[in-house]
């Protein structure tokens, strides 16, 4: 729905014309004397409240409800690309393959490790079976016998060389002989005794968190090998296809995107003015026209709104859901009508009546014989008449015509003037 003009109550640019040319010929016929130069001829107008039918139309974009960018957590060659652009696709349809050689590999020697990591701590777990007992038990029973002998030699030997029948390197052999056979029959001991007591609780936790870190490694192969196939993560059309087969995807520095997927599901997003945000809510209807596709308007829900207005626009973000349809593209115009603010009695003067004063507009108010300025604020304006928000009172006498080099404190002659708007 375009927006409704202005229209205040006033003399249309024809009959001002009319009344200032018949008031300068009244003024010339009737023989009184003409006004001195410094005495400046105007039309005024006595400004009045006007309602204003507050509706209009403000323009937005279709887009998808979400746009989603496809890249891949592997460095991996790309083998196959099962989709192409403006194709239709499934949440969770596969869309892309990558090289799985490498990562196959690596899960496998993966759960390999796990394997070794689990029998180790269950053997400990479990402790010495009976014919490793038996096993160590005999070489205890083999080591006593060898300390035995080894002391008996060492002793014959000592006799021997204490009575200078053998030579010192004879008993230095036998010295070391028997401290070898001692340390043998040690270790063995100390080793019964660990099996007896089984493994301490230190041993056991280190390889419990040996099989927790290689459980972990073996989840994460699995999840690399998975990532080789990349799904569509929502359902929608595809928008953009960059890559082609026998290309890498690429994590580093930065992921190169893949595919771009636009959601099936369209919505337009529009800017509402503040001073309609509060007539609309969410779950409202509101009528949207899409020019490209039809001149028709189609009812369209409010889905989502803004509590942020933006800085520079004073506008809220509103985002409305459209009917499911082909026709609907990505990037198209469209026209939201949004709802009636009811009216507001604001003054509304032809927009010729205001005067640029520096960066300041102006507007000139006469009492009847002098001038004197007024800054304004403004509102909106439909190209011929502007709304005055602050500045002027309902009752001012304007001058519309004949302002131009005008200042405060001139005198003037009121050639013409029109009443309030009703």
């Amino acid at each position: 729905m375009p927006e409704q003009q202005f229209k205040p109550n006033r003399i249309k640019a024809i009959t001002v014309g009319c009344i200032l040319t018949t008031t300068i010929a009244l003024t010339g016929c009737s023989g009184g004397t003409a006004p001195s130069s410094d005495v400046h001829k105007v039309v005024v107008e006595t400004v009045g409240d006007q309602g204003l039918n507050k509706a209009r139309v403000v323009a937005g974009r279709v887009m998808g409800d979400t746009e989603s960018a496809i890249m891949s957590k592997l460095n991996a060659r790309i083998v196959k690309v099962a989709c192409d652009v403006g194709q239709e696709v499934q949440a969770g349809q596969p869309l892309i393959y990558l090289d799985d050689r490498d990562f196959r590999a690596s899960l496998a020697q993966a759960e390999a490790n796990l394997k070794g990591a689990q029998a180790r701590l269950a053997d400990t777990e479990k402790g010495a079976r009976p014919q490793d007992r038996q096993q160590l038990q005999e070489r205890i029973e083999a080591a006593t016998a060898a300390l035995d002998n080894a002391k008996k030699t060492l002793e014959r030997t000592q006799s021997l060389f204490d009575a200078g029948a053998t030579p010192k390197t004879q008993l230095d052999s036998a010295q070391l002989a028997y401290t070898q056979a001692q340390s043998t029959y040690d270790q063995l001991i100390q080793q019964q005794s660990l099996m007896n007591e089984g493994a301490t609780a230190e041993t056991l936790e280190n390889l419990r968190a040996t099989v927790q870190q290689m459980s972990a490694l073996v989840d994460m192969a699995r999840l690399n090998l998975e990532a080789t196939v990349i799904p569509a993560p929502v359902s929608g059309r595809i928008a953009s296809k960059p890559v082609h087969e026998g290309e890498m995807a690429s994590t580093a520095p930065a992921p190169n995107v893949l595919l771009t997927i636009v959601s099936s599901d369209p919505v337009v997003e529009a800017s509402v003015p503040e001073e309609y945000i509060k007539q609309i809510q969410v779950g409202q209807t509101m009528k949207v026209r899409i020019e490209q596709v039809s001149s028709e308007t189609v009812e369209a829900n409010v889905v989502a709104i803004s509590p942020i207005a933006n800085s520079a626009s004073k506008e809220y973000p509103v985002k409305l859901s459209l009917p499911q349809s082909g026709l609907w593209k990505s990037g198209m115009y469209a026209e939201v009508t949004l709802p009636e603010a009811g009216t507001s009695q604001r003054i509304v003067v032809p927009k010729d009546a205001l005067v640029k004063r520096g960066s300041d507009r102006v507007i000139l108010v006469t009492d009847g014989s002098t001038v004197s300025s007024r800054s304004v604020t403004l509102g909106r304006s439909d190209g011929s008449n502007i709304e005055i928000l602050g500045g002027l009172n309902a009752g001012d006498k304007i001058i519309t015509v004949g302002q131009n080099e005008l200042k405060d404190g001139d005198k003037i002659q009121v050639i013409a003037e029109r009443g309030a708007a009703k």
